[in-house]
């Protein structure tokens, strides 16, 4: 066998030996997601930049990369971030989130005081229908039965004019994604 096609043969046996074993959503911001062909990708951006799905790393991953982060940072106690989220969560008389930063602590600060109401206030409810609206509130409350850990907002992405947010769920563990639209100068999401 030559050097080069022995290089990629290798490169490719080390490549997928990485994706077996990586984190859908690991310490630093990489995320696994899932090809329609079935292929893993592990990148810094939201998934829909490939044509792809969020898809669930290893519990056991996932502890590891969560124990190596606190060694790191002793800032990572997740009651410590819920609170944090909850006190930097807008008032709701301050009227909507006019940045995705905003509505990424908005949505995390909805879960952690599990308020499906406070949810349904990021939510971009223009056009819906009466019923559509009703599956989706149905939507919310099923989601607020989980445990969000992360919301990421990737600029650009989804085929919205804003981009998307990852929402990553602690119980079961798994990384959904949602579109993020701008209208009147607020960021909503949509599901």
């Amino acid at each position: 066998m030559n050097a080069p096609r022995f290089l990629a043969v290798v490169s490719s046996l080390l490549v997928a030996l990485a994706c077996v074993f990586a984190p859908a959503h690991a310490a630093g911001g990489i995320h696994r997601c899932q090809t329609p062909d079935g292929m893993a990708v592990y990148t810094d951006s939201a998934c829909a930049a490939f044509d792809a799905k969020p898809a669930p790393m290893s519990s056991e991953l996932l502890n590891r990369l969560t124990m190596d982060d606190a060694v790191f940072n002793s800032d990572t106690s997740h009651a410590r971030s819920l609170g944090t989220a909850i006190r930097t969560r807008r008032a709701p008389q301050g009227g909507c989130a006019r940045s995705p930063g905003q509505l990424s602590m908005d949505l995390v600060a909805s879960f952690a005081m599990g308020d499906v109401n406070r949810l349904a206030e990021s939510v971009h409810w223009l056009g819906l229908r009466h019923r559509q609206a009703h599956a989706v509130m149905n939507r919310l409350q099923q989601l607020m039965r989980q445990s969000l850990t992360d919301a990421s907002f990737w600029p650009g992405l989804a085929g919205t004019d804003a981009g998307a947010m990852q929402l990553t769920f602690a119980q079961p563990q798994r990384v959904m994604e949602v579109g993020v639209e701008r209208y009147a100068g607020c960021y909503f999401v949509r599901f």
